[in-house]
């Protein structure tokens, strides 16, 4: 963005904050409790007092470095079963005080607590109280990333006071993992004051200082602090109904059936018991066994609809509490910045939504129907082992997902079960090795193996990697060696002609060097996965066969001054071919920019350039396809969040030519916060394509549409293909809702209305001789009548919705009782164009719409032994 380029180079920044000498290696005295202590938010024990006082918080933002515009003092002390730490929080005016539900960022006052428990300088688990009273809690992990996917209970408790808010912190030392002698801790507290927008850091980092964990401040005074190794149980039980409507038609039940025992069980109802069991036993100081048999998910909130017009498979994020904690140890050593068709990771060898997928569907007569089948496969069992062994981080992700059966109606009228998947075991184990202070070393391999299943395909991989950073970890290396092997099973081609066989084995490799503290940063990343390189049984690869490079420098304005907090300006520039060097699939740079302004409003955008390149997947043998040039521009718009109503505005458009090509994505956030414990979200999003070229029948012999050619084989023939103009445009609506009735009583609702309709054109014809060589566009030509043009065009229209009430009725248990409804209609095309209004009005079954209805009831159990 020329913009924020020109601002980011023309305005003189503010001079730099520096880190005075008390600050550089700031350390905090804890105490061991002597005397008895109420968590009930007021830390005014007599106790307290044995332990020092932290003071001193310096601002991070807005105006950094400066003294905290309001006091904050704490202190810690610890026993044998836990660390205490009580914040007080003076104000001389009322906190901003927002609930929601556990684990969610609000718009609030609040207090977070790092601790690096191992003093590793890569690891500290991360404890975030509100005003309001709600926890969140999370991981800090190689050093400078962060997720709150990594859960604990914990006690913490909050209370007004004349001088303006406390909070008090019961930390268990089983949630952590605690060294034997230990005698120190890596330790910050931070405050967060909300109406200004305000970050207060007890060991303060100024802006553009590489690393999170590795700046934290000391907690000393610990010795005599022991490890904590207890069980900790939690059993579940649930009873789930699901109507079908109508009945009989094909739609999907909960992932449940065919698993849990059955109470009831018609051609357009089910009713079922659920039980299971989570256990976490701490082996040894520093290694815990996570298990769970029977787990279920089912308060987990729907994966959103996509339009997916692409030859790409579409990534969605884990959601489920198990496979979340601890992932961050299997996220892929090299990660990726840049969007866009070939952006992201090259690829992940461990991708957790595999376990639990959809599952395949059955083999039918063409008379009979499928009435019902799980919408995921359940899993009869699942385990994990974390921890530290002599030094290293090591993992093992263990998982069996029983077979799984459909509810099928056959033509006598007879109901039947037939298998839809074999049972299958699958194993991840991954292990990381500290290289001094410089780095770490690791290695993962993971296997996917079918029982009770002779000739079924098995998928193993394995890599190692490397990761090396300097003493200031300004600089960072990564890199990334893997393998994979497939043994039996059918032939698979992929879309680019590659057949993946009995005995097919690949290689991969990645690299990058980044620098990532001061005014200008940048990278170079590099991928290479070979034509055979598979690891999409339990990892995730948009597409193998491919060779990248990319590379990224950014200016920055880090510091505030009378126009920004922040700015900064990004060239990026990408070059995509198959491994072996022969196609270019996309070459583009693009130049980009963001501001944040002291009003805390910020924009930004882009642009790029795409010389012409080919597709090798459209025609799905391997065939090159033409890709125009064209050009991409985008932009996008935050009011600031402090307001009662949020606004986030997206726009992208995407031209191609010389024969007219258009890509349009329109998108709008709005979030309304009418009061302290009620927050509404509304997301908008419109995406239309215009013109773009696609396949419409495979290749075939002589042009004659009976005689369509195996994708393995198409390539060594004479051959025609039909391809048409495609126009496709799609609306989707996302409702979210959130009523707190106190921290440990939440009401959520999520609802989603989507429409859809994909239409194409006249009908060309394109001619190859025998071999790969690129099918232009120039070429094409009128589809004649003998050539049986598919009816290809599309529509549907879906409403999908869960409300959730979740009650933790006790520490660590909770009451879950949810409704759940999915509705999908697939409509024959209709003219005009996309009508939000008349889609939507499909959605009931007597508009013949098909769905379910499920209600659900399950309660948790939580104790610590």
């Amino acid at each position: 963005m020329f913009f924020a380029l020109a601002l980011v180079l023309a305005v003189p920044p503010t001079p730099v904050a520096v880190l005075s000498g008390d600050n550089v290696m700031r350390s905090l005295r804890a105490a061991r409790r002597t005397g008895p202590i109420v968590i009930d938010g007021t830390p005014d024990e007599p106790a307290w007092l044995a332990a020092e006082e932290g003071t001193g918080f310096r601002q991070k933002e807005p105006t950094e470095g400066a003294p905290a515009t309001e006091p904050t003092r704490f202190r810690v002390l610890w026993d044998d079963e836990a660390i205490y730490v009580g914040v007080w929080c003076d104000d001389s005016r009322p906190p901003t005080v927002r609930m929601a539900r556990r684990d969610t960022f609000v718009d609030g006052d609040m207090v977070n607590v790092d601790i690096d428990s191992e003093l590793d300088r890569r690891t500290a688990y991360h404890f975030s109280v509100f005003a309001a009273g709600q926890q969140l809690d999370g991981l800090h992990y190689n050093d400078t990333s962060f997720t709150t996917d990594w859960d604990a209970v914990w006690e913490s408790a909050v209370a007004r006071t004349d001088r303006g808010w406390s909070v008090e912190m019961k930390i268990p030392l089983r949630v952590l993992r605690v060294p034997e002698g230990v005698k120190e801790m890596g330790f910050n507290v931070f405050r967060i004051l909300h109406r200004r927008r305000e970050e207060d850091q007890w060991k303060w980092t100024p802006r553009g200082l590489a690393g999170d964990v590795s700046q934290l401040g000391r907690l000393t005074g610990l010795e005599g602090v022991k490890p904590r190794r207890e069980l900790e149980v939690k059993p579940y039980l649930a009873a789930r109904a699901t109507k079908a409507f109508p009945a009989p038609g094909p739609r999907r039940a909960p992932a449940t059936l065919g698993f849990c025992p059955s109470v009831g069980l018609t051609n357009d109802a089910l009713s079922a018991l659920c039980a299971g069991l989570d256990v976490k036993l701490g082996l040894t100081s520093d290694l815990v066994l996570v298990g769970a048999v029977n787990p279920d998910f089912g308060q987990v909130e729907a994966d959103q609809r996509v339009l997916n017009l692409s030859t790409f498979e579409t990534f969605f994020p884990e959601k489920r509490p198990f496979f979340l904690e601890g992932l961050d140890l299997y996220q892929p050593p090299v990660r990726a910045s840049f969007g866009g068709p070939y952006g992201g990771d090259a690829f992940r060898l461990f991708y957790s939504r595999r376990i639990g997928r959809p599952p395949g569907a059955p083999d039918l007569p063409s008379d009979a129907t499928v009435l019902s089948q799980p919408s995921a496969r359940p899993i009869l069992e699942a385990a994990k082992l974390s921890g530290e062994v002599h030094g290293a981080t090591v993992g093992l992700v263990d998982t069996v997902e029983p077979a799984t059966r459909a509810q099928v109606l056959y033509k006598d009228g007879s109901l039947g079960a037939p298998k839809t998947d074999e049972t299958v075991h699958s194993a991840i184990g991954r292990a990381r090795i500290p290289l001094g202070e410089r780095g770490f070393a690791g290695a993962m391999v993971t296997a996917y193996d079918p029982l009770f299943a002779p000739g079924a395909r098995h998928a193993h991989s394995g890599g190692v990697d490397l990761t090396l950073f300097d003493e200031d970890r300004d600089w960072n290396f990564a890199g990334q060696l893997a393998g994979s092997v497939v043994t039996g099973g059918a032939p698979d081609v992929q879309r680019d002609g590659i057949v993946i066989g009995d005995g097919a084995s690949g290689l991969a490799g990645e690299v990058k060097l980044s620098k990532e503290a001061g005014w200008l940063q940048g990278y170079l990343q590099a991928d290479w996965m070979g034509p055979r390189f598979e690891v999409n049984e339990l990892g995730y690869a948009k597409r193998a066969n491919l060779a990248r490079a990319v590379g990224m420098v950014q200016a920055s304005a880090l510091h505030q001054n009378a126009l920004w907090q922040r700015a900064n300006a990004a060239l990026v520039c990408r070059e995509v071919h198959d491994a072996g060097l022969a196609l270019v699939l996309n070459r583009n740079c693009s130049l980009e920019g963001f501001v944040l302004l002291n009003s805390y409003w910020d924009f930004g955008g882009g642009g790029a350039v795409e010389p012409g390149a080919v597709d090798d997947r459209e025609l799905g043998d391997g065939t090159p396809l033409e890709l125009q040039p064209g050009w991409a521009s985008w932009a996008f718009l935050d009011s600031d969040s402090r307001a009662p109503i949020v606004v986030s505005l997206f726009g992208l458009q995407i031209h191609r030519g010389p024969v007219s090509e258009r890509y349009h994505e329109l998108g709008a956030t709005v979030v309304y916060k009418p009061a302290p414990r009620l927050q509404l979200q509304l997301d908008l999003s419109w995406n239309e394509g215009q013109g773009t070229w696609r396949r419409i029948r495979a290749a075939a012999a002589d042009g004659d549409p009976a005689n369509l050619l195996a994708p393995d084989v198409a390539a060594t023939l004479p051959r025609t293909y039909l391809l048409a103009r495609q126009s496709a445009a799609a609306l989707s609506s996302v409702l979210r809702a959130t009523y707190a009735f106190s921290p440990l009583l939440t009401l959520q609702v999520f609802a989603q209305v989507f429409g859809a309709d994909v239409v194409y054109g006249a009908p060309t014809r394109a001619t190859a001789a025998p071999g790969k060589s690129t099918v232009t566009l120039a070429s094409l030509v009128p589809a004649t009548a003998a050539d049986v043009p598919p009816a290809s065009d599309d529509r549907q229209a879906s409403l999908d919705a869960n409300v959730v009430l979740r009650w933790e009725w006790r520490l660590g248990s909770a009451l879950f009782l949810v409704y759940s409804h999915s509705s999908a209609n697939e409509l024959t095309p209709m003219p005009g164009a996309l009508s939000f209004a008349r889609d939507y009005a499909t959605l009931p079954a007597s508009a013949g719409a098909a769905g379910t209805d499920t209600f659900l009831v399950k309660v948790d159990f939580f104790r610590a032994l």
